[in-house]
């Protein structure tokens, strides 16, 4: 799984940006105004993971006492829960706190990240549902100007049904996801949208062939020998459909 971090998994979920890392970390000695911006977003983020840890704590604190009840109720046909008044104050606390500290972390967030864009590079990450990290990420790799490698991680694995294998360590194949299974490679063209190119589920023509996709649709009849894979928005002026076979 690609977000295992809280604060890098509300993010997500908030704007859509995948961050491998807490990149405002790096800006956190600088004296100029970013770094105070920085500074200001890493003190959030380390309230917020707390705050994750002590609600997780305190939900699993309140599912006990229910069970305890539950138990309790199918034997004696009663409900006699001492100390509950406590555990579900504790939890509705945690609940709030949380809350307030997702609001202020996105804010900050979006703060800092007014003036350190995200770097467009050869290596990006994408949610494979947009504002959705259940779904997954997906990892691209520039191999030329024109081929995007494609690499899903556990969860978009999941989500989608995408098959792993369990194929021999090799320079090439990616690095297992703790389990032992590698996620497949798959390449994908990147190519100038048409100005009469539109969405293969809108139903409207497309100067590409039967299968192929146009900005960022998913075909629902592919190419024979290619493999259609869900997605979020495109790149600008750019649509994605897969090359034959996978790396």
């Amino acid at each position: 799984m690609f977000l295992t971090d809280p604060v890098l998994r509300r993010i997500a979920a908030d704007t859509n940006d995948v961050l491998p890392e807490q990149q405002w970390r790096h800006d956190t000695a600088t004296a100029e105004p970013i770094g105070d911006l920085a500074r200001l977003l890493h003190k959030t983020a380390l309230d917020f993971t707390d705050s994750t840890t002590n609600l997780d704590q305190a939900l699993t604190r309140l599912g006990a006492l229910a069970e305890t009840g539950r138990r309790g109720l199918a034997a004696h046909a009663g409900l006699y829960i001492p100390g509950h008044h406590q555990v579900v104050t504790d939890a509705l606390a945690a609940r709030e706190r949380h809350t307030v500290l997702g609001v202020t972390l996105t804010a900050c967030y979006r703060a800092w990240r007014n003036h350190r864009p995200m770097n467009e590079g050869d290596e990006r990450h994408l949610l494979l549902r947009r504002c959705d990290p259940s779904r997954g990420v997906a990892t691209l790799q520039r191999k030329d100007p024109d081929t995007w490698l494609v690499i899903p991680d556990a969860e978009a694995a999941a989500a989608f049904d995408i098959p792993y294998t369990r194929s021999a360590s090799s320079a090439r194949s990616p690095a297992p996801n703790g389990d032992g299974r590698r996620p497949p490679t798959l390449p994908v063209r990147i190519r100038s949208r048409s100005p009469r190119c539109t969405p293969c589920r809108s139903g409207v023509s497309s100067p590409r062939p039967a299968g192929r996709c146009c900005a960022g649709g998913t075909c629902a009849t592919p190419t024979p020998g290619t493999t259609a894979l869900p997605h979020s928005s495109p790149p600008p002026n750019s649509s994605t459909s897969p090359t034959d076979g996978a790396a």
